[in-house]
């Protein structure tokens, strides 16, 4: 847990304290100047919207908050506000009306420039509006600030630490994942990124580049890989960035250096990958746990072993859909391992097994995929559940027909409480290709409704499904298979680890902190920035 009830508290006290000692007081345009380390770099997209919102009510709904560096003459924006501060130049250049020259400040006492940089990236956060690589050198800033005004250096996961104490949970995970934006792909893939490349192809960029490295050496390469895939990115960049035609520019290359054929490359590559599905986040600390015998998953080495041998039975007219066809075949395998759970009595040791690191949890969500395919096909139903790399694996997305049958109803219902998917708003921002999030997040959730009926009342879930008897008792096993393997990661892992975003707690903590300092969102949007 990140935050207790003493931190709450502290947290609470000195808002209150601050708040104690800031005023208002009335201010020109003039007097206020741009935050000059703004994370978010490009136009606000809502810009003309959120002028005409203005324009309209003749003022800003709310007071801007503004501080002042040691031995300035002139106040800055504070906590979010730059483009509220730009539209009222423009208006009062426009129409020379006053209201827009001078507006109602919130003095705030100026405590560093890391104070001041996190609560822009706060801001930001509580609109949800920012891209990565914005926030990616954001954070790279802010950690500088940090060890100028300690005096050291600190580590991934101090910095961690100190983020969360600011208000800004992200985890030591996370944040190797903005390292590698900022500090390699920006200046490689500027257009990608400026054009909102997100989470999942900057982690997929991070696999390819150590898989093909990989299988550089392992095929006797000499050269170095890292300038070629450099190149190899700048070459593709674009605003849709094509992975897919970057891995054929990188098959080519390793060709070229090792003489190996075409498809060996690429299916060794496949397999180093997959084999370094956590590697890159495995310096974090192991979390301890239980798990299954790790006889149970096949090496990457034997993977690849059986694909090539059965790659050399396939005539080449048909080699690339082939090969497909054998990727799938093994994810399927490999998310289809038998659970070995134990007789023992004891609730709480009801999983054979050895210490869990991170690096496990990409397996144990590929297994809960897995049961939740096995329990959909015991008994039929026609459900649309998609693998997911969040949570625990597995997402319940809108089926293409109508749910009609009762005992679909029920189950789809469960899955959807038992994958977390919907608990809080960053929950479901991280799925956001999916349609069900697409139509909460879009606030029409009725339309999902007409297709899987309103959420299912709990309290029938018993005799409707567990005492019925068109539920067999292969679906029952896979059922309870399935929430003992999530009901593992629960408790092994910590929960932003799981679903990487803000914690169900640090966002009600968030919510009674922006109530608290006076964050509420207008119903015209005036507090975007």
């Amino acid at each position: 847990m990140v935050a207790n009830v003493s931190f709450n508290e502290k947290i609470v006290s000195e808002m209150v304290l601050s708040m104690e000692q800031t005023f208002h007081k009335l201010l020109t345009i003039d007097q206020i100047v741009p935050y000059d380390r703004n994370p978010r770099r490009a136009k606000n997209p809502r810009y003309d919207e959120i002028k005409a919102a203005i324009h309209a009510a003749g003022k800003l709904n709310n007071p801007f908050s503004v501080t002042r560096r040691p031995g300035a003459t002139l106040y800055m924006v504070e906590s979010g506000g730059n483009t509220r501060l730009q539209i009222l130049h423009e208006l009062w250049q426009e129409t020379n009306d006053e209201t827009f020259y001078k507006t109602d400040c919130l003095i705030v006492p100026w405590q560093s420039e890391s104070h001041v940089l996190s609560a822009h990236l706060i801001e930001n956060e509580l609109r949800g509006d920012s891209i990565l690589i914005d926030k990616a050198v954001a954070l790279r800033n802010l950690k500088i600030e940090f060890e100028k005004e300690i005096g050291k250096t600190i580590s991934r996961n101090e910095f961690s630490k100190k983020l969360a104490l600011s208000g800004l949970p992200i985890s030591p995970r996370q944040l190797t994942r903005f390292n590698y934006a900022a500090d390699f792909l920006e200046s490689l893939i500027p257009m990608a990124l400026n054009a909102g490349l997100g989470n999942d192809k900057v982690d997929r960029l991070r696999k390819i580049q150590t898989g093909y490295s990989k299988c550089l050496i392992e095929f006797g390469g000499t050269q170095n890989f890292e300038p070629m895939f450099a190149q190899a990115l700048t070459v593709h960049d674009d605003d849709e960035l094509d992975v897919n035609a970057l891995q054929r520019t990188l098959d080519n290359y390793i060709v070229s250096c090792t003489g190996q054929p075409l498809n060996r490359v690429r299916l060794h590559v496949d397999s180093l990958i997959l084999d370094t599905q956590g590697e890159q986040e495995s310096s974090l600390e192991p979390l301890d746990g239980s798990f299954l015998s790790p006889s149970n998953i096949g090496s990457p080495m034997d993977n690849e072993a059986a694909l090539v041998q059965k790659a050399a039975s396939i005539d080449n007219g048909g080699q690339e859909e082939s090969f497909q066809r054998l990727q799938a075949e093994q994810l399927d395998k490999k998310y289809e391992q038998p659970l070995i759970i134990s007789n023992h009595t004891d609730s709480t040791a009801t999983i054979n097994a050895a210490p869990l690191k991170l690096t496990d949890l990409p397996d144990l969500r590929g297994q809960c995929y897995g049961l939740v395919q096995q329990l959909a096909s015991e008994i039929a139903l026609p459900l649309a559940i998609k693998p997911w790399g969040q949570g625990y694996g597995f997402y319940m997305d809108i089926p293409a027909q109508p749910i009609q049958d009762e005992l679909a109803y029920y189950i789809f219902w469960m899955l959807v409480g038992l994958s977390g998917q919907h608990i809080s708003t960053e929950r479901i921002k991280l799925a956001q290709e999916m349609r069900f999030a697409q139509l909460i997040l879009a606030e029409q959730a009725r339309d999902a409704y007409e297709v899987i009926g309103s959420p299912a009342r709990l309290d029938n879930f018993g005799a409707k499904v567990l005492l019925s008897k068109s539920f067999p008792d292969g679906a029952m096993a896979s059922l309870f298979q399935l929430i003992q393997r999530c009901r593992q990661i629960s408790l092994t892992y910590r929960e932003s680890d799981i679903f990487e975003c803000m914690t169900v707690e640090q966002t009600q903590l968030r919510d009674h902190m922006a109530k608290m300092a006076g964050h509420q969102k207008t119903a015209d949007g005036d507090t975007n920035e």
